[in-house]
């Protein structure tokens, strides 16, 4: 499986990944991931999904790490493993040590020593920890916190990244160690040395888990480094609790049930970057999947928006779709919207529903829900011209935006969010994790939206705006935007278990990639723009 093209088709890219080992500390198990713990286990039991230490700049990009030096020493009941890790990117000079020991009473003990080169701001340097959903829904936890414990249960419910005094905080107050009852009678247990933790509801970005990370938000961000900072944290992985019976071994089993949902969505795709016409060839592949609209992008403020009208129309009448008009605005936009009513209504393209935007430049982790005085705005003065369809309001960002910011205006007849699985990671692995994230952002928008519609829209495998988990682009790299598993077997895997999540969790419609391009489902006639990108001129990508 070593063959460049073998590994192409698969993965996007020249070589498979590595493949993990597998570490023992007593009776708990563990895979090492590059520097990495994924899977900690006792038995059965999940202890914790993912250990790792992230990096991120003042914007949120994650800053990869340059490991070297490494010494791993495993025994049947107790390992060791050192290396050093060093992160580059413009300003951020940060190297570190790092130590992952696991004991025979099965307690892993990670230790991050490193130190900050210059100045510069950050907003990330620290451990994080991933809680799967199957330990962490509806369980119990125990906080130590320095003003005493805190009880409670997780909540089945998406709990809102909240908001206070202008920053972004935590689902409750910062803690040093954190006790989750993953099964009757055992808890997993982390603790950390050196700073304090703050936990968030991850499902906002539609990851599979909870969260457990360092520095606290609710300190204040981005931070502020100086040339010789100190940053040493330990992060210890253990449990409390009987050691549960080993189950017999199972063979894995598919049955074939109930429909889980009612339906389909109405599955859409969005209008490709270069904005050039599809080709005859381009016209019937997409025509023979039927796509039920396609999405055009109108930031009024922008005087291009008129022609990507007339291109999106033209598209879409060729292959026989509605348009899903994405149109960002403020209260101030009644004149160009009214001239966008008057070209809607000379183009003969029937419109399936509209996304309004509030017009905002790049990405915003303070984001909201779209202000219903614009979403009213935009229907005024469209909905005589194209009919009673769905005007949605809510964000270009993610679910969390919705989230902490409820739709309540009966003006909205739908809520609109973008989906990405790398908001957070950018491994195969975790995006394969994070699909049943798209079921549980969908099922908690319906408990709050009621019969409004809910309009996934666009999924894409990068995030289009940042932050950027796999870190922003050098000179050398492919734009940061776009993501090689666009043309391979993984991103079509990715794509049935994203369809077969949203139709489960009932979303009504779902914009996926782009029609063309290296964001879309076909290679363009010419090509890709750039060599790098594994494609050939008019490949039919796999999804």
């Amino acid at each position: 499986m070593s063959d460049p093209s073998i590994a192409r088709l698969l993965t996007g890219r020249d070589r498979l990944p590595t493949r993990a080992t597998e570490l023992r500390a007593g009776p708990v198990t563990a895979l090492l991931d590059g520097a990495d713990l994924r899977h900690v286990r006792l038995g059965d039991v999940e202890l914790a999904q993912r250990v790792y230490v992230a990096v991120r700049d003042a914007p949120w990009n994650t800053i990869p790490a340059t490991t070297s030096e490494w010494q791993i020493e495993a025994d049947p009941d107790r390992f060791r493993v050192a290396f050093r890790a060093r992160h580059r990117h413009e300003t951020i000079d940060f190297d570190w040590d790092g130590l992952i020991e696991g004991s025979p009473d099965g307690l892993i003990r990670y230790t991050l020593d490193g130190v900050c080169h210059g100045s510069f701001k950050y907003s990330k340097i620290g451990f994080n920890v991933h809680h799967a959903l199957d330990g962490s829904i509806g369980r119990p936890y125990r906080a130590r916190t320095p003003g005493g414990d805190l009880r409670g249960t997780l909540p089945p419910a998406i709990d809102p990244q909240r908001i206070v005094d202008g920053t972004l905080s935590g689902m409750f107050d910062p803690y040093d160690e954190l006790a989750i009852e993953v099964i009757d009678g055992l808890e997993s247990v982390i603790g950390l040395e050196g700073d304090l933790l703050e936990l968030q509801d991850h499902r906002n970005w539609t990851d599979g888990n909870f969260k457990s990370y360092a520095t606290p938000l609710a300190l204040g961000f981005p931070f502020d480094s100086w040339d010789g900072l100190r940053i040493r944290q330990v992060l210890t992985i253990g449990f409390r609790g009987a050691i549960p019976a080993a189950g017999p071994e199972s063979q894995p089993r598919i049955e074939i049930g109930a429909l889980a949902g009612d339906r389909l969505p109405i599955i859409g795709f969005g209008q490709p970057t270069d904005e050039a016409p599809l080709s005859e060839r381009e016209v019937s592949l997409l025509a023979a999947v039927s796509p039920g609209h396609l999405r055009v992008d109108l930031v009024l403020s922008n005087p291009t928006h008129a022609s990507a009208l007339e291109l999106a129309a033209a598209d879409a009448r060729a292959v026989g779709a509605k348009l899903e008009l994405a149109i960002s605005a403020n209260e101030e936009s009644s004149p160009v919207v009214a001239l966008l009513a008057a070209r809607l209504r000379l183009l003969d393209v029937p419109v399936a529903r509209v996304l309004v935007y509030l017009a905002a430049d790049g990405f915003s982790p303070l984001s909201s829900l779209t202000p219903a005085p614009v979403v009213r705005l935009v229907r005024e003065l469209l909905e005589p011209v194209i009919g009673p369809v769905v005007f949605a309001g809510g964000t270009n960002q993610n679910f969390s935006d919705i989230n902490r910011d409820r739709p309540s205006d009966p003006v909205m007849t739908g809520v609109c969010f973008s989906v990405s699985p790398t908001v957070h990671a950018a491994d195969d692995a975790s995006i394969v994790e994070n699909l049943v994230g798209q079921s549980e952002v969908v099922g908690m928008a319906r408990s709050f939206s009621g019969d409004r519609a809910i309009c996934v829209s666009p999924v894409t495998l990068a995030t289009r705006f940042g932050p950027y988990p796999a870190g922003p682009s050098a000179a050398e790299d492919l734009p940061a935007a776009v993501d090689v598993r666009q043309a391979s077997l993984l991103g079509a895997a990715w794509t049935v278990g994203s369809i077969a999540e949203f139709a489960a969790s009932g979303a009504d419609s779902v914009t996926y990639f782009e029609t063309k391009g290296w964001r879309g489902i076909l290679e363009r006639d010419g090509g890709s723009p750039d060599p790098r990108f594994p494609s050939r001129p008019g490949d039919v990508f796999p999804m």
